[in-house]
């Protein structure tokens, strides 16, 4: 039997070279002799008919070029993938590799690694491997369970790259009206890619009639396209914002529900009372969000110059929200402003008494402060809400400062003949500075830590802070932020007194 075999072999000529010393085309599973045949010697397996099968390693080059033509419409052949599980699994690894170094160089080491994202992440694999094994079911090309992966993961890592590549240009200033094809819908045109591409490289098997390549096509939509749709890859390393904050998220327990029930009494009770014919400055600290700790370092600075330069000690109240204070700062919230400003309008000297009120946060365009305290919903913060609070309260004299983007949008709202307005940003402009691992914001640096560090006169540190920031915004080749300031006509007139007794209880200090 076996030398019958043989013969039936030899007469048939299937494995003999010819006369060019070539080993002629073999007949392709599903279809006749030729008909989609490969453009090299080697079959769907990665191994030519008389060559040892090559390393994983050693086929992934290969992989990743016929990736590209994908990517680029170009027709390739399935038999020019090296389909086998090795290969599928070197790539996956390869693709997880890749999203990780190219969001740690995008994110940088102020990120961290998401670690609930890698199931996620590898949630397509199953799909692509039950896609495959229909599919191929469908074309009668049983290899396509694992080719059918290899070639759609091979495609995905050029597209993955081109995104990577978008998202490092736009942080160039000439380049940064790219931005919004970062953002959906204009983000998905990267996903969309990569379906188009992967149809076309399914329709142009040309082993199997349209009809079944068409339902092919379907079953990739169906199975593949539609889930990973509603269930896109996340990023492995991401900024603090995206994994939950800078110090991780507040954990409301009873130790902070317990400490957050007094924490707040306990400050207005401890509160100073205004004296007649004196005028002090009593100081409210608010940092709106929790997720960056540059708000709650911004406000500590602020507060503890306030009490060494302008004599707030006795007479301060700090809000936060930051999960590194819930036990130790009452929450930075609407009703805790409202309940501290009521407070102070009955403990202070509204006559000769001044608040200085420092607002520190994320800003919006539609002016609103941000206040985030994650897993807690609270209610944002306007312009309106503080001018309600501020009237309710009866305080007269006024000094607001609002570090946040788009904060000029507080002055027209809250400004009046006894106050005195700063703010970091015009209404239509961003602040900067609010990053991970800041201690301080633009403007917090430039105004808290260097003007008013030399200065009693709050209008006199503004010009300076601003000619400062105007500085490091032309040297970064940043939009102007143009920080703004607003002086009422009776607040003009009480300034210059309250610097010279600000100033003169310095002088005794020493």
């Amino acid at each position: 039997m076996i030398s019958s075999i043989i013969m039936n072999i030899d007469d048939h000529d299937i494995n003999k070279p010819d006369q060019t010393g070539r080993l002629p085309d073999a007949p392709v599973e599903g279809g006749a002799a030729g008909a989609g045949t490969p453009r090299n010697t080697e079959t769907a397996t990665g191994t030519s008919p008389f060559s040892e099968p090559r390393a994983p390693w050693r086929q992934l080059p290969g992989n990743l070029q016929r990736g590209v033509r994908l990517a680029l419409f170009l027709e390739v052949e399935p038999e020019e993938f090296f389909a086998t599980p090795a290969a599928l699994a070197l790539l996956a690894l390869c693709d997880l590799v890749l999203n990780f170094v190219v969001s740690l160089l995008l994110v940088g080491r102020g990120g961290s690694l998401a670690y609930s994202a890698v199931p996620g992440f590898l949630f397509h694999l199953p799909l692509l491997l039950f896609c495959g094994y229909l599919a191929g079911r469908q074309l009668s090309r049983p290899s396509m369970a694992c080719l059918l992966p290899v070639a759609l993961v091979s495609l995905s890592i050029p597209i993955e790259l081109c995104h990577a590549v978008l998202e490092r240009l736009v942080l160039i200033r000439k380049l940064q009206w790219l931005e919004p094809y970062l953002e959906a819908p204009h983000y998905y045109r990267f996903f969309w890619w990569w379906a188009a591409a992967a149809l076309v490289f399914l329709l142009r098997i040309r082993a199997a009639s349209l009809s079944r390549r068409l339902s092919a096509g379907l079953l990739l939509v169906v199975l593949v396209v539609a889930p990973l749709w509603f269930y896109p890859r996340a990023d492995l390393w991401v900024s603090a914002s995206e994994n939950g904050g800078e110090s991780g998220e507040l954990q409301v327990d009873e130790k902070v529900l317990a400490a957050q029930a007094k924490l707040l009494d306990v400050q207005l009770a401890a509160l100073s009372p205004g004296v007649r014919g004196q005028s002090h400055l009593y100081f409210v600290g608010f940092a709106g969000d929790a997720t960056q700790d540059v708000f709650l370092k911004e406000l500590l600075t602020a507060e503890l110059l306030f009490t060494q330069r302008f004599g707030t000690a006795g007479r301060s109240v700090l809000l936060a929200n930051n999960p590194r204070t819930g036990t130790k700062l009452p929450f930075a919230s609407a009703t805790n402003l409202e309940q501290t400003l009521t407070r102070l309008g009955q403990v202070m000297n509204r006559d000769g008494d001044v608040l200085v009120l420092f607002l520190t946060s994320h800003g919006s365009r539609d002016h609103e402060l941000d206040v985030n305290n994650p897993p807690l919903e609270l209610d944002q913060i306007t312009p309106e809400m503080v001018r309600g609070m501020l009237q309710k309260s009866g305080i007269k004299w006024k000094v607001l400062i609002v570090s946040a983007c788009y904060s000029g949008g507080f002055i027209d709202p809250l400004k009046d003949d006894r106050s005195l307005i700063i703010t970091a940003a015009d209404a239509t402009s961003e602040s900067f500075g609010c990053g991970f691992g800041e201690k301080y914001t633009w403007f917090g640096e430039a105004f808290l830590d260097q003007a008013l560090r030399h200065s009693h006169s709050f209008t006199k540190a503004f010009e300076s802070a601003r000619e400062t920031i105007r500085k490091w915004e032309q040297e970064q080749g940043e939009t102007p932020s143009n920080p703004q300031i607003w002086v009422g006509e009776q607040m003009a007139k009480k300034l210059p007194a309250l610097e010279k007794a600000l100033a003169g209880k310095q002088k005794q200090k020493r």
